[in-house]
């Protein structure tokens, strides 16, 4: 059976056992379901909504969030100010997107320190954000009620009210479908590979044209709109919400559930839901009273052991088997074409498929394509980079060389714009790009890759190739969201793009292997090919040859001849390897403690006293 029907297969076996058999035993055997059980079930439904929006933030786009329930909070009072009969008596239907719109501002709000923390800091401003909606804004009598809070009716369709707990259940579980539709449409589209993208390595996806801080926002935002509709549906269920209702704990449980579950993993979260939903109930029915609260100090052992063993939670543990399963069998299916350094060439880099829709409008110029003038780069006090200059011309193949420590990377970061110029110009096709932001760069036709492989090692060799169009993929995050309008369309050309080129790379048999479980060869060659994939004018190589094999750098010369003279790009290259840079380069700018020391022809640098001083040692015949 196909692997990826048979996935299908089981997603639908878990969510019908855990939601189409209670909501039917609740129909067909109603003396068997008491209410405290289905309203068990339903907190269950609305805690795995609440979870949906935290592992949009945290699972997905990597962003840290310990205070997310006072986002269902805010969704709970936004739907009890529009439906109780003492504030505007709307129906329930219509605060069901209005808590997703207020959801939405707030999130957005929570996630502008996003833009400037990271790690220990953004978990603190998101604590601070929780404390302070509890004991504030949560109390205000205006907005909330006070500490008596506001009274939320059950909805009303004509004349029926769904008073028992039975009868909304199956509006929450209609909502909570629709909530589970636009995840799965997130985590298909561009929209869901940019968060992944942003999780892996924030430079990384600057350089594949992913807009960081814009993808930030937009995670915090929909989790957001998520985290309000799991107000609205979970206000109404106990029909009176105050302060207490969304403390601090219940963000705290809210963290546990999702990490225990598999961060970004969708079943896996829900799933935890749904069982930590029953656990007091059954602990208390197999061993009474005496247990109650015990749920909480298992959930805290259940996050031990999960941060100990697996991050990734339950979710993480069974898919790395899977995904290990699928590596062996791929490399066994394909070992006549391994490109690991043990002795192994390379395979030939093919003519990448070069995609039709990039139309880029350069102005009329005869200079060079890339100019460095007077650049500097500082750290506080030190300088990186001083005053460096040299100029990349179309069609070359430029080295940038220099001892350890000279600054190269960060001169190539300053190119992409990964770090910020104190000085000086970059022109790009003659257009200042100084201040232009990384993904700008990208989309203008700056490609790079990185010294530590520039990939998101936990996607697939598929998913990097659809990673790596993100700037071809031209539709609207509300189409995204939706899957309507040019979604399916585009997504289908970017796949048949990755696929034409997972062919040429002669990796059919590993094009659903995690990144991270290939060979560092392969990874190299899986880089190489996603930026060239979108047909950049310049490419940025740093050190592709690290890790290499001797033979493999041999045949990685044969390879960047190919990239200049059959792709027609330009390249600049920043390479350790002496014998390789003489090889394939037809210029040289060389840096020695931050500075340009020498430029020019391969020839005349090579021979120069002041690089054989800094950097070559003797003499070296070009």
């Amino acid at each position: 059976m196909n692997p990826q029907l048979l996935g299908r297969l089981k997603v639908v076996g878990v969510l019908v056992a855990l939601f189409v058999v209670p909501l039917l035993g609740g129909r067909v055997l109603p003396d068997r379901i008491t209410g405290i059980e289905s309203q068990v079930f339903a907190t269950g439904i609305c805690l795995a909504a609440a979870a949906l929006a935290l592992n949009l933030v945290m699972g997905y786009a990597g962003q840290i969030s310990l205070g997310h329930f006072a986002l269902v909070g805010v969704g709970g009072f936004t739907c009890g100010v529009m439906t109780a009969a003492t504030r505007m008596a709307l129906p329930y239907l219509l605060s069901v997107p209005a808590a997703a719109v207020v959801g939405a501002a707030v999130g957005l709000l929570v996630g502008v320190p996003a833009l400037r923390l990271r790690g220990l800091y953004l978990a603190v401003a998101t604590i601070g954000f929780s404390y302070a909606m509890e004991k504030s804004v949560f109390r205000a009598r205006s907005l909330t009620g006070g500490s008596s809070g506001i009274e939320i009716p059950r909805p009303i369709a004509n004349t029926f009210v769904f008073l028992k707990t039975m009868d909304y259940l199956g509006i929450i579980f209609v909502i909570f479908a629709l909530l589970w539709l636009v995840d799965v449409n997130v985590t298909k589209s561009r929209v869901g590979r940019a968060f992944r993208a942003v999780k892996a390595s924030e430079p990384v996806a600057a350089s594949f044209g992913i807009d960081v801080g814009r993808h930030k926002l937009f995670a915090f935002g929909l989790s957001g709109a998520f985290a309000g509709v799991a107000g609205a549906m979970y206000g109404p269920l106990v029909g009176t919400v105050n302060a207490g209702s969304f403390n601090y704990q219940s963000s705290l449980l809210l963290v546990v559930v999702v990490v225990i579950g598999g961060l970004g993993s969708r079943v896996g979260v829900v799933a935890a839901c749904i069982v930590y939903a029953e656990l007091p109930r059954v602990l208390i029915g197999i061993f009474g009273t005496r247990l109650r609260g015990w749920d909480l100090v298992l959930g805290a052992a259940g996050l031990m052991i999960a941060v100990r063993n697996h991050p990734g939670g339950v979710a993480e543990l069974l898919a790395d088997r899977r995904e290990r399963r699928t590596a062996e069998e791929a490399e066994a299916a394909s070992a006549a074409d391994d490109t690991g350094e043990a002795g192994a060439a390379a395979p030939s880099l093919p003519e990448m498929p070069r995609p039709a829709t990039v139309m880029r409008n350069r102005p009329a110029t005869t200079g060079p394509m890339l100019s460095v003038a007077d650049v500097s780069v500082r750290f506080g006090d030190l300088y990186a980079v001083r005053a460096a200059s040299f100029d990349v011309r179309a069609g070359e193949i430029t080295g940038l060389i220099g001892p350890n420590g000279a600054g190269k990377t960060t001169l190539f970061n300053a190119i992409a714009g990964l770090v910020p110029v104190q000085s000086g110009r970059v022109t790009f096709f003659g257009r200042d790009i100084t201040n232009d932001p990384p993904h700008s760069r990208a989309a203008a036709g700056i490609g790079r890759t990185f010294q530590g492989i520039g990939l998101a090692k936990d996607l697939t060799v598929t998913e990097n190739l659809l990673l790596a169009q993100h700037s071809l993929a031209q539709y609207s995050g509300a189409e995204a969201l939706t899957g309507f309008g040019r979604t399916r369309r585009v997504e289908a050309e970017l796949r048949e793009r990755a696929r034409e080129a997972i062919a040429a790379l002669g990796f059919e048999h590993k094009a659903e292997v995690p990144v991270r479980l290939l060979s560092h060869g392969q990874q190299r060659i899986v880089e190489l090919g996603c930026v060239l994939l979108t047909a950049p004018d310049l490419v940025l190589l740093d050190e592709p040859s690290a890790g290499m094999s001797p033979g493999a750098a041999e045949n990685l010369a044969v390879r960047l001849r190919d990239v200049r003279d059959q792709l027609g790009r330009t390249v600049l290259l920043i390479e350790h390897n002496l014998p390789l840079v003489l090889d394939v380069c037809d210029s040289l700018t060389v840096l020695s403690s931050g500075e340009v020391i020498a430029s020019g022809a391969v020839d005349d640098v090579a021979q120069q006293g002041d690089v054989i001083t800094a950097y070559l040692g003797e003499a070296v015949p070009a």
